[in-house]
């Protein structure tokens, strides 16, 4: 079956390098402009304004100017025009054969490494040579191109790849390597390094919390590449990164083919610099730090990450998925718990209306962590798949925010969606500081999209918020939220509000006057929801398995009013949830 993430990155054409911290506009991912321009032109028809001010929030953006074009290009953006823009991937998702994927290898054309306790046996019968230093450890050193099995267990000691322009497969066949002082796998030096889980097989790596090499350029992680690294095949991998991280690569990381991989890290669970590709496998993560990561700040088309037919787990201790630029999502199973969820988060007890956009939130400083679900810098693109979010901080934060299909689930302690330039400036648009239209927005065009939220906003937008399709409810707890949605900017907002009691596993089902209706099986637990990408004008009732039902007709919503609609009664007073309507006390638009 053709890789998805191969098909989409070879359609790309070249690399395109610019600094990301260059304080000129930059034109970038011109091939996301056509598609975009008719979003925008259909937005333009029905939007309309809102005027208050939305949470800033942070952001993983390195203080860049993010172009004109690139805003124009990047609102209603599919995960395949965001992966077209980026940089040429292919070469890396290309390494990896059939038989590589498939987690097999010619043991009578490898070189094998065979380990035990502290010593090792290496086999010539390969193409490929292997140098063995016993001095500190056993330390085994790849020089040439070829295939390496490495099988057994190696109590103190390291696989070295010391290769200029060579191929060199790695195949790890129920190998368990421990390195006390450094990477237990340290990739230096390759033209192209694989590494290959061997079919019916569990590897172990680990490391120790301390490196005898703390150098500006020295390893990190239990297993470790300077170059470009794929993994693949269908064995199984359990890492351990006791010193920082569990995997990373100063260049790509790509994961490929169908692995079962463990990683359990102090620091970050797995993390490729330039980008960070998971086309398939299964991948689970406990992180202290990031889960997922890619940092490259010094080309904008780089510095992503995507994720494509894989599973994927991870629970981290600050943001589930950090990404300096995109995140995209297509056919994906992505479960991810941040900071511990929002049971962890820390709110106030003030309710809507209560004050400012930020004073509902718990008083932070430059200490306090913001463990987010999902943090990208500039543009979040999901197309399918299922991703369920569990944050402590905002669940789904970036510039541009586009859910195009599949499902998401979001509980978060902060804001569910945050749109922000965060720690960039969109040309024509203020700071994140500035009280108006930063130039950020949110797009749901498709799928079903849940949020519940314990404090601030379910949908919160600095700059434009548009749901044009889908199926949305916004929930929360009474008193503890300032409103469903709000944003800075233009608004497509059209749906209900109601108080009704949702329960996690409740049904809740969206029946028109005609008949036509949608359901939905509840992830989270809310006193109050909002129903948006609704038909302006139409009736709707929206009933829940243990909170009754209630009928409204569906109207354009504002997001600049304190309050919120009140269902059929129409916004609510100033400061107070909806009033004078038959959904008295249903959640508010805040300002």
């Amino acid at each position: 079956m053709l890789n998805p993430l191969t098909h989409l990155t070879a359609r790309l054409t070249g690399r395109r390098s610019t600094s990301m911290a260059a304080a000129a506009p930059r034109s970038r991912r011109a091939r996301r402009a056509g598609g975009a321009i008719a979003v925008l032109a259909s937005m333009a028809l029905v939007a309309s304004c809102g005027t208050t001010t939305a949470s800033s929030g942070g952001s993983s953006g390195s203080g860049a100017t993010i172009s004109a074009a690139v805003r124009q290009a990047s609102i209603g953006a599919s995960a395949a025009d965001v992966l077209a823009a980026n940089a040429d991937t292919s070469e890396a998702t290309a390494a990896a054969t059939d038989t590589d994927s498939a987690g097999a290898y010619d043991a009578s054309a490898a070189t094998t490494i065979t380990a035990s306790g502290d010593s090792v046996e290496v086999s010539e019968s390969g193409a490929g040579s292997a140098a063995v230093d016993t001095g500190d450890g056993t330390t085994v050193t790849i020089t040439e191109s070829g295939t390496y099995v490495v099988t057994g267990t190696l109590d103190d000691g390291r696989i070295v790849v010391d290769a200029d322009d060579a191929d060199v497969r790695i195949v790890l066949a129920g190998a368990s390597i421990t390195s006390a002082d450094g990477p237990a796998i340290d990739i230096q030096d390759a033209g192209s390094a694989v590494l290959v889980l061997a079919e019916g097989t569990t590897s172990t790596l680990a490391d120790g919390s301390s490196y005898a090499d703390t150098g500006e350029d020295a390893a990190t992680a239990a297993l470790y590449s300077s170059d470009t690294l794929t993994i693949t095949g269908t064995g199984s991998l359990d890492v351990t990164g006791s010193y920082k991280d569990g995997v990373s690569s100063k260049n790509g990381l790509v994961i490929t083919g169908g692995p079962t991989i463990t990683v359990n890290a102090v620091d970050d669970g797995v993390r490729g610099k330039d980008y960070l590709l998971v086309s398939s496998g299964r991948l689970t993560v406990t992180a202290g730090g990031d889960g997922l990561k890619s940092s490259e700040d010094d080309d904008e088309t780089k510095g992503f990450v995507a994720l494509g037919a894989a599973t994927v787990t991870v629970a981290s201790g600050d943001d589930g998925i950090s990404a300096t630029t995109d995140v995209t999502v297509d056919g994906t199973t992505l479960s991810i718990t941040a900071g511990g969820g929002q049971a962890s988060a820390t709110v106030s007890e003030e309710g809507p209306g209560a004050g400012g956009p930020d004073q509902d939130r718990a008083a932070e400083d430059d200490t306090t962590s913001s463990p987010k679900g999902i943090n990208t810098g500039v543009a979040y693109a999901q197309d399918s798949g299922s991703v369920t979010i569990d944050a402590a901080d905002e669940g789904l934060q970036g510039a541009f925010v586009n859910v195009n299909g599949g499902s998401l689930d979001i509980a978060s302690g902060d804001d569910g969606v945050n749109a922000s330039n965060g720690d960039s400036t969109i040309e024509g648009y203020e700071n994140a500081d500035s009280e108006s239209d930063d130039g950020s927005a949110i797009t749901i065009s498709g799928g079903q999209v849940q949020i519940d939220y314990a404090s601030s906003d379910g949908i919160d937008s600095n700059g434009s918020a548009h749901v044009t399709g889908g199926e949305v409810v916004v929930g929360g707890a009474a008193g503890a939220m300032d409103g469903s949605v709000d944003a800075n900017g233009e608004t497509t907002l059209v749906g209900v509000s109601a108080s009704l009691a949702v329960a996690e596993g409740d049904t809740i089902t969206v029946t028109s006057a005609d008949g036509t209706s949608w359901t939905l099986t509840s992830r989270v637990s809310a006193d109050a929801v909002t129903v948006l990408g609704l038909s302006e004008g139409a009736e709707y009732t929206v009933s829940t398995t243990s909170g009754g039902s209630t009928t409204a007709t569906a109207s354009a919503l504002s997001a600049g009013m304190d309050g919120g609609p009140g269902g059929a009664g129409g916004p609510g007073d100033q400061g107070a949830p909806g009033q004078g309507g038959p959904n008295q006390g249903g959640p508010g638009f805040e300002g």
